[in-house]
């Protein structure tokens, strides 16, 4: 069964019960492969290492960045036989279209890797679907709701705070009466693990319009 984590970026290290899970969690360190966020190029590679993985001695034989110079085939390859996959952050729109043009949903689904993270755009597009709210601080300038990679049957809210926009919150009560949503804050996570879903600090699930706080 894989393992599934979600959250925002963390501009500096990762929190450190985030570490401790994925410690337990990662047991073949073979290859880690970074798929792309629209930003960044191969800096990102030395930018996980060491902000994010060497404090905790998470270290991998081979690293991997998955982009747009790579071909499809290569891509493809490398994501099927990685350990671990991250799905980096950035504007999550271009990713989807990335994801779609390289068609990396089935190498992502099929891979060998236990565990897969996402943050920020990566999390939201590894879920069921995703919401472009209508909003000078989010994405578009109408509320669409977009399919994700469907890891999870969920929709993946980033970021979510409780005095956030209203409009932003209206559209995601309407959107939980079909699917629901899982929206965390700044600093925290989910991990699944099939259907189990564990959260990790400011978690909140919004389900058939009501909002529901289930992280500590």
């Amino acid at each position: 069964m894989k393992i599934h984590y979600y959250s925002g970026w963390f501009a500096e290290a990762l929190p450190a019960n985030y570490l401790k899970s994925l410690c337990n969690d990662i047991t073949d360190r073979k290859s880690l492969v970074l798929v792309w966020g629209c930003w960044g190029g191969a800096e990102l590679i030395d930018f996980v290492k060491e902000s994010w993985l060497n404090p905790s001695r998470i270290v991998f034989d081979e690293y991997h960045l998955v982009d747009d110079e790579k071909t499809k085939e290569e891509g493809h390859r490398l994501i099927k036989e990685a350990s671990v996959l991250l799905i980096l952050g950035g504007d999550t729109k271009p990713q989807a279209d990335f994801f779609a043009e390289y068609e990396l949903a089935a190498p992502i689904k099929e891979s060998n890797a236990n565990v897969i993270m996402g943050f920020s755009a990566g999390a939201k597009n590894m879920a069921s679907k995703w919401v472009a709210a209508k909003s000078p601080r989010y994405e578009a300038d109408e509320t669409t709701i977009y399919e994700g990679l469907k890891l999870n049957n969920f929709c993946y809210v980033p970021y979510f705070l409780l005095d956030m926009d209203e409009l932003v919150k209206n559209d995601m009560l309407t959107l939980s009466q079909e699917i629901d949503i899982y929206a965390t804050s700044p600093e925290s996570f989910i991990r699944t693990n099939g259907d189990r879903v564990t959260a990790f600090g400011d978690v909140y699930l919004i389900s058939n319009s009501k909002i529901e706080k289930i992280g500590n």
